[in-house]
């Protein structure tokens, strides 16, 4: 909320991502709409990403000759095992 009145119409301003709209005139409906997330939501996007980057990862390794390159996929994918693991066990509990 700023201090200074909107200068059309004296209403109240707010500033927005580096926007200023006054509450009084303007349709505020997009900029205060807001959707409600959950861990449920999130750890489901979460877990889809990850499968998604797994099998990609998979098929990269498939036909890797880098050693070092492997390591780095290896150790993508153990870690991306472990948080569905840990993600899995959240949503059991």
């Amino acid at each position: 909320m700023l201090k200074e009145p909107c200068p059309v119409c004296n209403g109240v301003q707010v500033k927005y991502k580096g926007k200023i709209h006054c509450t009084a005139h303007e349709d505020l409906s997009g900029v205060l709409s807001a959707k409600e997330i959950d861990y449920g939501d999130v750890a489901a996007g979460l877990r889809e990403m990850l499968l998604v980057k797994l099998k990609e990862s998979i098929d990269v390794l498939g036909n890797e000759k880098d050693p070092a390159k492997e390591d780095q996929l290896v150790s993508f994918m153990t870690k991306s095992v472990e948080l569905l693991s840990k993600l899995d066990a959240a949503q059991r509990n």
